[in-house]
């Protein structure tokens, strides 16, 4: 007697619906249904439609490029380098944002657990490092610009710790003893390497860490602004202050100006990510620049040679970042520092 799709809800201890979707590829199954499904299907010979008994093989020629937002920018440079890269063997990306809910960059994930995509890069994970580990191994995930501390999945990213290091060195390297630092109240793991370097960078010229130079609010201008206002308000106000993104030191110097203050002078500023609005402000922003395009072509080059079998990478790589000094720091045209 043939074995049935009922037979196979029953194995896998799921409903006939599930054991459907899973045929039909559909994104709504969770990862342990999936993999329930297919190994009662592979235990009892189920064959649909005698075309295979591994859905593993189907191959779909498509990558999923899951954004915890749309908002950012330097986003556009990433799947610029990914789309080139997969363009060059044949695949396409398709790209899906999270909105910073881990809901549904789980249900996009559905589309990888259902086979309808062959691969997928987060740019911003929201799940728990175990979690991403956990399905990097039946699935082919990688992770882009933002490391997970304790994550065994294929990462590209650049060295944000010493990144942020460099930042305040140079801030340091023209006579800055006070500097002070905005970050975010969101604990991605870039900001916290970001003011790990930060901290670094105090300790090794001999600085006393100060937590009252440090604010935490969100990645807006606004925060920036507020963030800004809170330190120079300070009986002593830093003499520079280090922003772990472009938008808010942007917003940071805007506050600054409207107090009369001098950017480049009587106080500066780094940013961080080198987006447009950072050359295109005035006075123009100095930051570090992330090699967004170079991060993007890298991953998928990586998640492809995995995808095909020709490896199984769960490395992590870092690609060299620079920093790009304008007038905000006193620097009167662009210069870079590898």
């Amino acid at each position: 007697m043939s074995v049935t799709i009922k037979d196979v809800a029953k194995a896998a201890c799921v409903s006939v619906a599930t054991v459907s979707r899973v045929l039909n590829k559909q994104s709504n199954v969770s990862a342990e249904a999936y993999d329930r499904v297919t190994k009662a299907m592979e235990a009892l010979g189920y064959s649909p439609n005698h075309l295979g008994r591994d859905l593993r093989k189907s191959e779909t020629k498509r990558i999923l490029a899951i954004t915890a937002s749309s908002e950012h920018s330097f986003y556009s440079e990433v799947a610029k380098g990914m789309e080139e890269a997969a363009a060059a063997q044949g695949y396409d990306v398709l790209i899906a944002a999270t909105h910073d809910s881990p809901e549904h960059e789980m249900h996009l994930l559905g589309l990888l657990f259902a086979h309808s995509v062959d691969g997928a890069v987060l740019l911003g994970a929201k799940q728990k490092a175990e979690v991403i580990s956990k399905l990097a191994e039946n699935h082919n995930i990688a992770l882009c610009l933002e490391r997970m501390e304790g994550c065994k999945a294929l990462t590209v990213t650049i060295d944000n710790v010493q990144a942020g290091k460099d930042a305040v060195n140079c801030l340091i390297e023209k006579g800055h003893r006070r500097i002070g630092l905005i970050s975010t109240t969101t604990r991605s793991q870039s900001s916290v390497d970001r003011e790990k370097g930060y901290r670094q960078a105090l300790e090794e010229h001999g600085i006393e860490y100060d937590e009252g130079l440090v604010y935490f609010g969100d990645y807006d201008c606004r925060s920036g602004t507020e963030g800004c206002r809170t330190l120079l308000e300070l009986e002593e106000p830093p003499t520079a202050i280090f922003s772990i993104s472009d938008t808010i030191a942007v917003g940071a110097m805007k506050y600054a100006m409207s107090k009369g203050l001098v950017i480049g002078k009587d106080i500066m500023f780094i940013g961080f990510d080198n987006i447009a609005l950072s050359g295109i402000f005035e006075p123009q922003l100095s930051t570090v620049e992330q090699p967004c395009y170079a991060q993007g072509k890298m991953v998928v080059e990586k998640l492809i040679s995995n995808i095909k079998g020709e490896s199984q990478d769960r490395g992590l790589y870092m690609i060299p970042h620079r920093l790009v000094l304008r007038e905000s720091t006193g620097d009167s045209t662009a210069d870079s520092k590898e």
